[in-house]
């Protein structure tokens, strides 16, 4: 697989589960669907690999590592951010997460005692820059007077977290690891972790029956989760923590394309301009040659 390749389906599927996201709020409370999406991603992915003859010994190392992943970055950090947009508007829960690409350079700087790519820096902000603009609008409406300052800290601590997941997923120990079975391994630690969290948010438990409920759960679990996981977690391996956090930015243009559709959104003189801005970064981190050799591909 091509990195532009999976670089552009991370990207074409997260940005559309935004959309999808909404049919699964209003009757099943969001830690119970939260709990069901990886759930059952980690039975499909787990079947999957028994049916393909996957079945590797995992060190406690590497249990530690899945477990890290999977909690960080499959658990902690979706109910974080679904919390956030309860106070935040779309667009600003947009921008809050765009940080993960700046986040990913911190955290592998300080954990994984990574380089600072000064170009890759230098598109990170091109596109926060630009993605600020898209939601200009929104962010001149914010007031650290009201609860939206809650909002953006629960999102930006979501972010942290996810930061912290990419970066024991660029360890030694993961990459070492044929990606399969290591991705359903840490669905199934997130699992665990999304249904204690769901038991103890004190929520009801059921289950919404109507065909977008399901529909959307399935998209979600199987695009969103399985399929989308494992190409990034892929796309980690061979270009590193910093460049790979890049779909963070790039995915809100394709929730805005959806929305632009379904929704009505109308694009303004701002929002174009930051569409530059964004697509210019992304030109320049797509560019970019890593500077360590890729290393060889963890599919099986």
């Amino acid at each position: 697989m091509g990195v532009v390749l999976a670089f552009a389906a991370c990207v074409l599927i997260w940005g559309s589960t935004w959309y999808g996201i909404e049919f699964q709020l209003g009757v099943v409370a969001k830690e119970w669907s939260v709990a069901y999406r990886f759930a059952l991603a980690a039975v499909l992915l787990q079947g999957w690999c028994l049916l393909r003859g996957l079945r590797p010994h995992f060190s406690r190392r590497a249990h530690a590592a899945a477990a890290g992943t999977g909690i960080f970055l499959f658990g902690l950090n979706y109910l974080l951010m679904y919390a956030g947009t309860e106070y935040l508007t779309s667009g600003l829960v947009s921008v809050a997460f765009s940080m993960l690409s700046l986040m990913n350079i911190l955290s592998s700087r300080i954990f994984l005692k990574a380089p600072v790519q000064w170009s890759v820096l230098a598109a990170a902000l091109l596109g926060i820059a630009g993605l600020a603009l898209v939601f200009s609008q929104e962010i001149t409406q914010f007031s650290l007077g009201d609860t939206t300052l809650i909002g953006l800290v629960f999102c930006l601590s979501g972010t942290v977290i996810a930061s912290f997941g990419n970066t024991i997923a660029a360890s030694e120990t993961a990459k070492t690891l044929p990606i399969l079975p290591f991705t359903a391994l840490g669905l199934f630690y997130s699992a665990g972790f999304n249904f204690v969290i769901a038991l103890a948010s004190g929520e009801p438990i059921n289950f919404d029956p109507s065909m977008p409920y399901v529909v959307s759960l399935l998209f979600l679990t199987v695009f969103g989760t399985i399929i989308a996981f494992t190409v990034y977690l892929w796309l980690i391996s061979q270009v590193g923590v910093a460049r790979a956090g890049y779909v963070s930015v790039v995915m809100p243009l394709v929730a805005l394309t959806i929305s632009t559709i379904f929704e009505g959104f109308e694009w303004s003189t701002a929002a174009l301009g930051g569409l530059v801005l964004i697509v210019t970064g992304n030109a320049l981190m797509v560019g970019l040659r890593a500077k360590k050799k890729p290393v060889p591909s963890l599919a099986p």
